[in-house]
């Protein structure tokens, strides 16, 4: 059920991606660059008790950049989505009762993020071959986590579920490697800030942190 989920949030973002670059293509002769990304992102746990550190979720989506102007150094617009769909074990110590001593509790945690950002860009693109980019702006970000705690004699957790929305800001950078006049590869780098939490027993987090990524990139 995730795989089929999964390659049809794929698709989709492709053919996304596809109708966005035909549409501004016909608009002006500046080429857009588009980019269907892998990636992970690292996002902290706030239970100081976790038996393992930060939760790395896989990502994936789609992105499309517009110029408006320039030369060897490009500014414009740009626009995107980024998916997460992912499952974790996570293990953390439990109080066994007033006599004192722990436990460990084993948690399994499901995830569903949805990240939709848009803001501006600026490229250096001194080869055809060889492009460079930052962008920057506000997001909006949808997430839904569920735990569900193993039997343990240790402690009772009950199964919980929470969701929610958020808005925040990101930062990105990029490198674009054309080997064909259309078609490149690529690596970048994202961080975001948002308002949004979601608490589940026995800690929380914060839906924010660093995202990397490969990609395809592609001109339109």
């Amino acid at each position: 059920m995730k795989i089929k989920l999964a390659l049809t949030l794929v698709i989709w973002t492709a053919l996304w991606l596809l109708s966005m670059g035909i549409a501004f293509s016909q608009e002006k002769k500046e080429s857009l660059t588009g980019h269907v990304f892998y990636g992970t992102m690292s996002i902290s746990d706030n239970d100081p008790d976790s038996g393992e550190g930060d939760f790395d979720l896989a990502i994936f989506g789609a992105d499309a950049q517009k110029p408006i102007g320039g030369g060897t150094f490009k500014y414009g617009f740009e626009t995107g989505m980024i998916f997460s769909l992912d499952s974790d074990v996570r293990m953390f110590s439990a109080s066994s009762g007033s006599e004192g001593g722990s436990a460990a509790v084993s948690v399994d945690v499901y995830s569903l993020l949805i990240d939709y950002f848009a803001g501006g860009f600026l490229s250096f693109e001194p080869a055809n071959w060889l492009r460079l980019y930052v962008g920057a702006g506000p997001l909006i970000v949808w997430a839904k986590w569920e735990s569900e705690p193993k039997p343990s004699t240790a402690r009772e957790i009950n199964s919980q579920s929470e969701s929610g929305f958020g808005v925040g800001v990101y930062a990105r950078t990029g490198l674009d490697l054309f080997v064909t006049e259309k078609i490149g590869l690529a690596i970048g780098a994202r961080v975001n800030e948002t308002t949004l939490s979601l608490k589940y027993e026995p800690g929380g987090i914060d839906v924010e942190g660093w995202q990397y990524y490969f990609a395809m990139a592609v001109r339109f």
